[in-house]
């Protein structure tokens, strides 16, 4: 008797234990990501999955965490699993949308992000996302009323800026290209765009 009641009192001890070490681990990778160090953070990520495949937040950022490394059908699945887990999340219909988007399938990338607007109106990265779609199909005019709103919203917003300057090229303006350009490389100097975007900016000078 005296054995049963330790057992479950030391059961009572080790779970808060599990899942405070669980909750750890998942800032940990979420900061891993935040810091662009995607590699580490899948890692991280994934072994939070692998202790508790029902939290949600830790399917999201492993998707984003794979997503940023190019594993789009990986990252797709992790975002789904994450939607399943928490259909009321704007964040996990963005972060679905921003693999659509990368894998060309821009209608359910526009239906995913009218979700997102629908849960929440004030999410920044809706019209980011919304202008990226809108360039994709050559809708330049309507992608930068997009990507304004995003800015005007939040200035530091470094995709908003390299989509706007997708959109002012396209509409044949270089001179707000350059603009958009320079200032998506002061935010983001090591994003995977970035020398792309300064070889366009080099052949324009």
């Amino acid at each position: 008797m005296n054995r049963l009641l330790n057992t479950n009192i030391a059961i009572l001890f080790f779970v808060p234990a599990v899942l405070a070490y669980q909750g750890t681990d998942l800032e940990r990778g979420i900061d891993l990501y935040n810091a662009k160090k995607y590699a580490e953070a899948e890692q991280v990520l994934a072994q939070v999955v692998q202790q508790n495949g029902e939290n949600a937040r830790a399917h999201e950022y492993l998707g984003l965490a794979k997503l940023s490394s190019g594993k789009l059908d990986e990252a797709y699945a992790e975002l789904s699993r994450a939607e399943e887990l928490a259909p009321t999340s704007d964040s996990v219909k963005v972060g679905l949308a921003r693999v659509l988007i990368e894998k060309k399938e821009f209608d359910r990338a526009e239906e995913a992000l009218k979700k997102a607007r629908e849960i929440n109106g004030d999410n920044v990265d809706v019209p980011v996302y919304s202008g990226a779609v809108k360039v994709a199909k050559r809708n330049y005019q309507d992608a930068i009323k997009d990507l304004n709103d995003a800015i005007a919203r939040k200035p530091d917003n470094a995709y908003a800026h390299y989509y706007a300057g997708l959109a002012y090229n396209g509409l044949k303006r270089p001179d707000k290209m350059v603009e958009s350009f320079q200032t998506f490389l002061k935010l983001a100097p090591d994003a995977p765009e970035a020398e792309r975007v300064r070889s366009v900016l080099r052949s324009v000078r």
